[in-house]
């Protein structure tokens, strides 16, 4: 079943892809059980780049072994934290978190990540496990997903189990920016994957979603490049390659993660289109 995200997806590379006959599909793992050969592409869990990127898995080995020629250098994500970690102590007098403090991220209800083939799992399932981290911590933070339907009975529930909870809504680079949170809890959020990069110790209350060790291959804007899918996929090189913009797959699914408070291009973006609305409504409506 083709679903509007493959659609997308195909949409998106339609002019590198060609007459290929390997599937390409989004965020479908099942397809991987194919006999086919098919690329299982989503985005990386990785988000505070210059741009979102695209993780790919595939069931072909020789397929893989050509992808790995493109995997992205993680390194690269040590400097771009420490950038971010710079540009925060910069803009505070003191850090205003609790020193030796837990992180608490939450998931929407409905992701499918959290799926266990019976329910959906939530922070709930996991509360004695949570207290018994919490108790090797000073303070434990809560941030809430900001799309999550079920977050007042998290925080209900949240509340009577600790003493030391305070519930916050700063932006995550901002929290994972300070020294003085030292450890990031959550289901397989890709906070989780973040936090690394951070300097803080990382719980995975569930298994993590990506498998870096194994099938899952991060590529870095490599796909903008027509040669790259003359050579993963073996079709013809229509010999186009898009130059390097930040923000070009962010802005392309319009989906920002928390960036865009940390962005000054962004910022800037929103400041227009926030005063554009205004005009429309003060002097057309």
């Amino acid at each position: 079943m083709i679903t509007d995200s493959t659609i997308w997806l195909n949409k998106l590379f339609s002019s590198f892809i060609g007459n290929s006959d390997i599937k390409i599909v989004f965020e479908d793992k099942k397809e991987l059980k194919s006999s086919k050969k098919v690329l299982n592409l989503s985005i990386h869990p990785l988000r505070f780049g210059d741009d979102i990127f695209f993780n790919f898995e595939t069931n072909d080995d020789f397929l893989r072994k050509k992808l790995r020629n493109y995997e992205v250098n993680y390194d690269v994500f040590y400097v771009y934290a420490n950038i971010l970690k710079a540009s925060y102590l910069k803009s505070i007098k003191e850090d205003i978190y609790h020193k030796n403090s837990l992180l608490l991220v939450g998931q929407t209800e409905k992701d499918k990540v959290v799926f266990n083939g019976n329910r959906y799992l939530s922070l709930i399932d996991y509360i004695d496990e949570i207290k018994e981290l919490s108790k090797n911590y000073d303070y434990v933070y809560f941030k809430p997903h900001p799309y999550a339907k079920n977050n007042r009975y998290i925080l209900k529930k949240f509340r009577k189990e600790f003493k030391n909870i305070k519930i916050i809504y700063d932006n995550i680079y901002h929290l994972l920016s300070s020294d003085n949170i030292s450890c990031v809890v959550g289901l397989n959020s890709s906070v989780l994957y973040e936090a690394e990069y951070f300097a803080k110790k990382v719980k995975f209350l569930y298994r993590p979603y990506f498998n870096f060790d194994n099938n899952d291959i991060g590529v870095y804007g490599d796909y903008w490049s027509s040669n790259f899918w003359s050579d993963i996929l073996e079709v013809e090189d229509i010999g186009i390659s898009l130059p390097f913009i930040s923000n070009r797959l962010r802005i392309a699914i319009n989906d920002f993660w928390g960036y865009n408070e940390i962005s000054s291009e962004i910022i800037l973006k929103d400041i227009l289109k926030g005063k554009i609305k205004y005009l429309i409504k003060r002097y057309i409506s």
